[in-house]
Protein backbone atom coordinates (compact mmCIF):
# COMPACT_ATOMS: atom_id res chain seq x y z
CA UNK A 1 0.00 0.00 0.00
CA UNK A 2 1.08 3.58 -0.60
CA UNK A 3 0.00 7.16 0.04
CA UNK A 4 -1.32 8.88 -3.07
CA UNK A 5 -0.52 12.44 -4.09
CA UNK A 6 -0.96 14.86 -6.97
CA UNK A 7 0.84 18.01 -8.11
CA UNK A 8 -0.88 21.40 -8.08
CA UNK A 9 0.17 24.81 -9.37
CA UNK A 10 1.32 27.20 -6.66
CA UNK A 11 -0.37 30.57 -7.31
CA UNK A 12 2.01 33.45 -7.98
CA UNK A 13 1.79 36.55 -5.78
CA UNK A 14 -0.59 39.18 -7.12
CA UNK A 15 0.89 41.26 -9.89
CA UNK A 16 3.61 38.74 -10.74
CA UNK A 17 3.63 36.70 -13.91
CA UNK A 18 6.51 34.42 -12.94
CA UNK A 19 6.52 30.83 -14.07
CA UNK A 20 4.30 28.94 -11.66
CA UNK A 21 5.85 26.19 -9.57
CA UNK A 22 4.17 22.96 -8.48
CA UNK A 23 3.58 21.63 -4.99
CA UNK A 24 2.60 18.13 -3.89
CA UNK A 25 -0.56 17.46 -1.92
CA UNK A 26 -1.89 14.19 -0.47
CA UNK A 27 -4.93 12.77 -2.26
CA UNK A 28 -6.91 11.10 0.59
CA UNK A 29 -8.21 7.62 -0.18
CA UNK A 30 -10.95 7.97 2.43
CA UNK A 31 -11.87 9.61 5.74
CA UNK A 32 -12.06 7.20 8.66
CA UNK A 33 -14.99 7.69 11.01
CA UNK A 34 -14.54 7.11 14.74
CA UNK A 35 -16.12 3.66 14.46
CA UNK A 36 -14.01 2.69 11.41
CA UNK A 37 -10.83 3.85 13.15
CA UNK A 38 -11.59 1.76 16.26
CA UNK A 39 -12.42 -1.25 14.08
CA UNK A 40 -9.12 -0.82 12.20
CA UNK A 41 -7.07 -0.56 15.41
CA UNK A 42 -8.87 -3.57 16.90
CA UNK A 43 -8.07 -5.71 13.86
CA UNK A 44 -4.49 -4.47 13.52
CA UNK A 45 -3.57 -4.66 17.21
CA UNK A 46 -5.80 -7.68 18.09
CA UNK A 47 -7.61 -5.81 20.87
CA UNK A 48 -11.31 -5.91 21.87
CA UNK A 49 -13.36 -3.15 20.23
CA UNK A 50 -15.28 -2.38 23.44
CA UNK A 51 -12.02 -1.88 25.35
CA UNK A 52 -10.68 0.46 22.66
CA UNK A 53 -13.95 2.40 22.53
CA UNK A 54 -13.92 2.98 26.29
CA UNK A 55 -10.22 3.88 26.34
CA UNK A 56 -10.56 6.34 23.45
CA UNK A 57 -13.56 8.05 25.04
CA UNK A 58 -11.72 8.32 28.37
CA UNK A 59 -8.59 9.78 26.75
CA UNK A 60 -10.58 12.37 24.76
CA UNK A 61 -12.65 13.39 27.81
CA UNK A 62 -9.63 13.77 30.08
CA UNK A 63 -7.61 15.56 27.38
CA UNK A 64 -10.42 18.09 26.98
CA UNK A 65 -10.60 18.62 30.75
CA UNK A 66 -6.84 19.15 31.17
CA UNK A 67 -6.65 21.52 28.19
CA UNK A 68 -9.60 23.52 29.53
CA UNK A 69 -7.62 23.87 32.77
CA UNK A 70 -4.78 25.52 30.84
CA UNK A 71 -2.37 22.58 30.79
CA UNK A 72 -0.06 21.21 28.09
CA UNK A 73 -0.63 17.48 27.63
CA UNK A 74 1.74 14.93 26.12
CA UNK A 75 -0.13 12.03 24.51
CA UNK A 76 2.33 9.20 24.15
CA UNK A 77 4.57 9.31 21.10
CA UNK A 78 2.05 11.50 19.27
CA UNK A 79 3.22 14.78 20.79
CA UNK A 80 2.01 17.73 22.88
CA UNK A 81 -1.47 19.29 22.90
CA UNK A 82 -1.88 22.92 23.98
CA UNK A 83 -4.40 25.75 23.64
CA UNK A 84 -4.22 29.31 22.35
CA UNK A 85 -6.25 32.41 23.18
CA UNK A 86 -7.32 35.56 21.38
CA UNK A 87 -8.26 39.05 22.53
CA UNK A 88 -11.56 40.40 21.28
CA UNK A 89 -10.33 43.91 22.07
CA UNK A 90 -7.13 45.24 20.47
CA UNK A 91 -4.68 47.26 22.51
CA UNK A 92 -0.96 48.05 22.60
CA UNK A 93 -1.06 49.51 26.11
CA UNK A 94 0.06 47.05 28.80
CA UNK A 95 -1.53 49.27 31.47
CA UNK A 96 -4.93 49.28 29.81
CA UNK A 97 -7.26 46.96 31.63
CA UNK A 98 -8.72 44.19 29.52
CA UNK A 99 -11.56 42.37 31.19
CA UNK A 100 -11.62 38.55 31.21
CA UNK A 101 -14.70 38.69 28.98
CA UNK A 102 -12.49 40.15 26.23
CA UNK A 103 -10.15 37.14 26.23
CA UNK A 104 -11.45 33.88 24.76
CA UNK A 105 -10.39 30.43 23.62
CA UNK A 106 -9.07 30.28 20.05
CA UNK A 107 -7.78 26.84 19.13
CA UNK A 108 -6.13 23.56 20.13
CA UNK A 109 -2.62 22.94 18.79
CA UNK A 110 -0.68 19.71 18.38
CA UNK A 111 3.12 19.74 18.30
CA UNK A 112 4.09 16.37 16.91
CA UNK A 113 7.08 14.60 18.39
CA UNK A 114 10.14 14.15 16.19
CA UNK A 115 9.94 10.38 16.67
CA UNK A 116 6.36 10.28 15.37
CA UNK A 117 7.36 12.33 12.32
CA UNK A 118 10.36 10.07 11.62
CA UNK A 119 8.25 6.91 11.73
CA UNK A 120 5.65 8.34 9.33
CA UNK A 121 8.42 9.46 6.98
CA UNK A 122 10.09 6.04 6.99
CA UNK A 123 6.80 4.14 6.49
CA UNK A 124 5.23 6.38 3.82
CA UNK A 125 5.50 5.12 0.26
CA UNK A 126 4.26 7.65 -2.30
CA UNK A 127 2.37 7.06 -5.55
CA UNK A 128 1.43 9.76 -8.07
CA UNK A 129 -2.26 9.92 -9.04
CA UNK A 130 -4.41 12.42 -10.89
CA UNK A 131 -6.94 13.91 -8.51
CA UNK A 132 -10.47 14.23 -9.91
CA UNK A 133 -10.86 17.46 -7.94
CA UNK A 134 -7.83 19.11 -9.50
CA UNK A 135 -8.51 21.48 -12.37
CA UNK A 136 -7.03 19.93 -15.48
CA UNK A 137 -4.95 21.87 -17.94
CA UNK A 138 -6.53 22.51 -21.32
CA UNK A 139 -5.76 19.56 -23.58
CA UNK A 140 -4.05 20.71 -26.78
CA UNK A 141 -2.99 17.33 -28.17
CA UNK A 142 -5.06 15.55 -30.82
CA UNK A 143 -6.26 11.96 -30.77
CA UNK A 144 -3.66 11.06 -33.39
CA UNK A 145 -0.85 12.61 -31.36
CA UNK A 146 -1.96 10.66 -28.31
CA UNK A 147 -2.17 7.54 -30.45
CA UNK A 148 1.47 8.04 -31.50
CA UNK A 149 2.47 8.28 -27.82
CA UNK A 150 0.50 5.10 -27.19
CA UNK A 151 2.39 3.27 -29.97
CA UNK A 152 5.73 4.39 -28.50
CA UNK A 153 4.65 3.24 -25.04
CA UNK A 154 3.50 -0.19 -26.26
CA UNK A 155 6.75 -0.76 -28.15
CA UNK A 156 8.56 -0.66 -24.82
CA UNK A 157 5.96 -1.99 -22.36
CA UNK A 158 3.73 -4.31 -24.47
CA UNK A 159 0.63 -3.33 -22.47
CA UNK A 160 -0.78 -0.23 -20.76
CA UNK A 161 -3.12 0.28 -17.80
CA UNK A 162 -5.86 2.89 -17.53
CA UNK A 163 -3.83 4.81 -14.94
CA UNK A 164 -0.79 4.83 -17.22
CA UNK A 165 -2.90 6.09 -20.13
CA UNK A 166 -4.27 8.93 -17.98
CA UNK A 167 -0.68 10.01 -17.26
CA UNK A 168 0.36 9.54 -20.88
CA UNK A 169 -2.56 11.43 -22.41
CA UNK A 170 -3.11 14.02 -19.63
CA UNK A 171 -6.85 13.41 -20.04
CA UNK A 172 -9.25 13.16 -17.12
CA UNK A 173 -10.06 9.68 -15.84
CA UNK A 174 -13.42 9.86 -17.61
CA UNK A 175 -11.89 11.18 -20.86
CA UNK A 176 -9.13 8.56 -20.88
CA UNK A 177 -11.63 5.74 -20.32
CA UNK A 178 -13.80 6.98 -23.19
CA UNK A 179 -10.78 7.17 -25.49
CA UNK A 180 -9.59 3.68 -24.54
CA UNK A 181 -13.07 2.28 -25.26
CA UNK A 182 -13.08 4.10 -28.60
CA UNK A 183 -9.70 2.58 -29.47
CA UNK A 184 -11.09 -0.87 -28.63
CA UNK A 185 -14.14 -0.36 -30.86
CA UNK A 186 -11.83 0.66 -33.73
CA UNK A 187 -9.52 -2.32 -33.25
CA UNK A 188 -6.67 -0.10 -32.13
CA UNK A 189 -6.51 -1.80 -28.73
CA UNK A 190 -7.64 -5.03 -27.11
CA UNK A 191 -8.66 -5.42 -23.47
CA UNK A 192 -7.08 -8.18 -21.43
CA UNK A 193 -7.98 -9.25 -17.87
CA UNK A 194 -10.85 -8.05 -15.69
CA UNK A 195 -11.52 -5.73 -12.76
CA UNK A 196 -8.40 -4.07 -11.38
CA UNK A 197 -6.23 -6.39 -13.48
CA UNK A 198 -7.37 -4.96 -16.84
CA UNK A 199 -4.60 -4.00 -19.27
CA UNK A 200 -4.71 -2.87 -22.90
CA UNK A 201 -2.58 -4.36 -25.66
CA UNK A 202 -2.19 -3.54 -29.34
CA UNK A 203 -5.14 -4.45 -31.55
CA UNK A 204 -5.11 -5.56 -35.16
CA UNK A 205 -5.41 -1.96 -36.38
CA UNK A 206 -2.48 -0.61 -34.38
CA UNK A 207 0.90 -1.05 -36.03
CA UNK A 208 3.63 -0.91 -33.39
CA UNK A 209 6.46 -2.21 -35.60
Amino acid sequence: MSAQYDLYETPSPKGKEDKKSLHARIYPKKTYTREEFIKHVAAYEHLPKNVLTGALDAIVDDLRYLLAEGNIVEVGELGFFSTSLKCLQETDDEEEKIRAESVTFQNVHLRLSSEFRKKISSEMKLERVHSLSRKKKKITSTVEERKEKLVSFLKINICITRKEYIQLSQLTSYGAMNELNDFISRGVLRRRGSGKSVVYVAGENLDIL
